[in-house]
């Protein structure tokens, strides 16, 4: 089985200088890399824990669409937290807002963790999910 790598225009420097994909595409699966808190530009979202959750959906969102799925498309989610008390109440009042409907929940592990790969991303945001490619 062949795999090729999705990236949307906005985050081409991932793959330049960072020599990763922000998802590959296996079949009808899309395996998407942990997605932080950070704006087009790559600068961590600093200005309120809320935006920062937003921010690192916001990119999760733009990975699956680049993939030409939604959210809905998203079964399954990790997620990673540098305060996993501190931070789950405003993480799942986000959540909230992009997996709306419980048809389509995916399943979701959330892990506490010391750190991540700069001290201004608090949360990062792993998924997969089926999206039927076209041919």
């Amino acid at each position: 089985m062949t795999h090729g790598i999705i990236v949307p225009d906005h985050m081409r420097g991932l793959v330049d200088g960072g020599r990763y994909a922000p998802a590959v595409r296996v079949g009808d699966d899309v395996h998407i890399s942990g997605q932080v808190g950070r704006e087009a530009d790559m600068v961590a979202v600093t200005s309120s824990l809320e935006d920062h959750i937003t921010a690192a959906f916001e990119n999760l969102r733009a990975v699956v669409e680049a993939a030409g799925g939604t959210c809905a498309d998203i079964y399954e989610l990790t997620t990673y937290h540098v305060d996993l008390a501190e931070q789950m109440p405003t993480f799942a009042a986000v959540k909230a807002r992009y997996f709306s409907d419980p048809a389509t929940l995916p399943a979701w592990t959330a892990v506490g963790v010391a750190a991540l790969n700069s001290p201004d991303f608090l949360v990062e945001i792993a998924a997969r999910a089926h999206v039927p490619a076209r041919n």
